[in-house]
């Protein structure tokens, strides 16, 4: 007995017998649409799948959108949808009915308000899969319990069309992962209505297996087909496999050479042929690929890129990028990149990048000329790490009466730097540019000197953890970081562009940039061997592209190395205004400090959230 032909009848008996009170008017604006009982589906969800939409006052006269007019007919429909909405995630019982409504004749306006009486979801009670097979014994290649851990739909959790379907995919995908190309798989519920549960049956049926077929290359003009070949994971005659199939084509993909990528399996159902031919199709994205940018933020004032990229720099996959760069903070940036993919294996790359700048921050302004040499390792799309060998030779421009350099002539103080450093990313955060779930966790460690020869020697260790999670309408982020600089000098000096600083539009935003912590008897940043960061943001959606964000942050910087004075802590509290754009969010933000003699609120004006 199917799920869906039950909610089917369920469906029209409760639309049948329902009778709706529908006293507005035809035709008027529906300003606002509310849902009252809407326990597990939020308001977002339920309204995507409604023809009626809302359309606020303030998205009609500065979005010129055009507001829904009410009609009882569609609100019908929507009441049914509803319905069936419910009953696929679940809810077999679950019941719509409008409230009266709310008009203003005047302005022949109405506000619609939904009460939901969810009732008891079914709930998955048993799952079991049989693989039926006459021709082979295939019990030791398939671990049938393996793959019942990989289902959405386990015991105890809540039933779904949508988690049923996405479950026979995963039951199939693996069978195609080991050599059952035309693996199908169907089910059976044991539903019961008494107690508001259900068992699920998986029956598969793997067919033959299969092996790998020869592959045609198409579509490419300036990449060998020589080339292609060597970046696919498979070889004629290997067993058939649907991930191999895949991890060629992301391959391909990280290249950066195409634009579409196609790995096409030609197989046939209906003689289940074996074997099967593998189709390559791709489109080369540009060799020569240009991007310029100009914009504004309260700390880097007017600032403005150039990125030039050229693919197949010495034929392969080689690429020769040029990066050039002004802002106030920047006033000149350029570096060379030359990038070998696939170093060592596929997923890894290593890079030369030589590059000079000027850096003029509010404690320090230096020129510094260099090269970086990173290696970076993708274990996954979300795991990567990367070791970077670097060589920088720095020359800072020193301030009048800095204490740190009392018994110093010069106003220049040169020096070398030479060391690596590890860093480690894990990123599960979507989307990009606006985090809604998911969590980033980086973590970096520097050693500079010693066997690598320096004029200074020191180590650096730090740790960011972000995370962000939706609840309704409102996204919770919150952010903790922390680090420390341990030298092994005698004098301990740091150099300023390592030292830790807070303060500003992606930091503790009561302060200004660097503002927060030890200071020169200038008053300028002087910088610590010590952080501590913590961001706490209310994200709230109001219409058309803006948002509302409310935040709370504390934090401080501290001279000695990993020394955490936490009753010393400078907080803040402030609000900001968020204008999405295809580029990332162009954000507005007041910060106040709290309980401290600086009372005056700081205002920044960037580009991307602050975490």
């Amino acid at each position: 007995m199917r799920i869906r032909f039950l909610t089917f009848i369920v469906s029209i008996l409760l639309v049948c017998g329902n009778i709706f009170s529908l006293q507005g008017q035809e035709n008027y604006e529906v300003r606002r649409i509310t849902f009252q009982g809407n326990k597990t589906l939020d308001k977002d969800f339920l309204l995507d799948k409604m023809a009626l939409k809302e359309v606020s006052y303030l998205e009609k006269v500065f979005t010129e959108k055009e507001p829904f007019l009410y009609s009882e007919e569609l609100v019908n429909l929507d009441l049914e949808r509803l319905i069936r909405i419910y009953q696929s995630e679940g809810f077999l019982n679950a019941r719509a009915a409008l409230h009266p409504l709310k008009t203003n004749e005047k302005k022949q306006t109405l506000k619609l308000t939904i009460n939901v009486d969810e009732g008891e979801p079914v709930v998955t009670d048993s799952v079991s899969i049989t693989i039926q097979s006459k021709t082979e014994n295939i019990d030791s290649l398939v671990e049938t319990e393996k793959i019942t851990k990989e289902l959405e739909l386990v015991e105890g959790k809540r039933f779904r069309d949508e988690a049923i379907n996405n479950d026979l995919r995963i039951i199939e995908d693996a069978l195609k992962s080991q050599g059952y190309a035309y693996a199908t798989a169907t089910y059976n519920l044991n539903l019961k209505l008494d107690n508001n549960s259900t068992g699920i049956h998986y029956s598969v049926n793997p067919g033959p297996k299969s092996y790998i077929g020869e592959t045609t290359i198409s579509g490419n003009k300036n990449v060998s087909e020589e080339f292609i070949k060597k970046q696919l994971k498979y070889s004629d005659g290997d067993l058939y496999s649907k991930s191999v199939l895949n991890e060629t084509r992301q391959n391909l993909y990280r290249l950066r050479m195409f634009r579409v990528v196609s790995v096409n399996p030609e197989k046939v159902p209906e003689t289940q042929k074996s074997p099967i031919p593998v189709s390559v199709y791709i489109e080369e994205a540009p060799r020569l690929n240009t991007r310029l940018g100009a914009g504004y933020g309260t700390e880097d004032k007017f600032r403005a890129f150039v990125d030039l990229s050229y693919h197949g720099f010495l034929g392969s996959a080689r690429r020769l990028n040029l990066y050039l760069k002004h802002s106030a903070l920047e006033p000149y940036s350029a570096r060379l990149s030359w990038i070998q993919p696939q170093f060592l294996g596929m997923n890894s790359s290593i890079s030369l990048n030589p590059f000079i700048n000027r850096k003029e921050e509010p404690g320090y302004t230096t020129r510094t000329w260099g090269v970086n040499v990173p290696y970076t390792y993708n274990f996954n799309p979300r795991l990567n790490s990367k070791l970077t060998y670097y060589f920088e030779d720095v020359e800072q421009l020193l301030e009048a009466g800095d204490e740190e350099f009392s018994d110093f002539e010069s106003d220049k103080f040169p020096y070398k730097k030479s060391g690596v450093l590890l860093s480690t990313v894990f990123d599960n955060s979507t989307p990009r540019f606006s985090p809604s779930k998911g969590m980033n966790v980086s973590f970096g460690f520097k050693v500079n000197g010693y066997l690598f020869g320096s004029d200074f020697n020191y180590t650096k260790l730090w740790a960011d953890f972000r995370t962000y999670r939706k609840t309704g309408d409102v996204i919770l982020a919150f952010r903790l970081m922390a680090g420390g600089i341990n030298s092994s000098d005698s004098r301990q000096f740091i150099p300023v562009e390592d030292r830790f600083y807070s303060g500003g539009s992606n930091s503790i935003r009561g302060w200004n940039r660097s503002d927060l912590g030890p200071k020169r008897e200038s008053g300028t940043p002087l910088g610590g061997k010590s952080i501590f960061e913590s961001n706490f943001e209310v994200r709230y959606p109001l219409f058309w592209r803006l948002s509302l964000v409310a935040f709370f942050e504390a934090g401080n910087v501290w001279e000695e190395a990993y020394n955490y004075n936490f009753n010393d802590l400078g907080y803040a509290a402030g609000s900001g205004i968020r204008i999405d754009t295809p580029i990332g969010p162009v954000r507005f933000d007041a910060g106040f400090p709290l309980w401290n003699e600086k009372k005056r609120p700081q205002f920044f004006i960037s580009v991307g959230q602050a975490f």
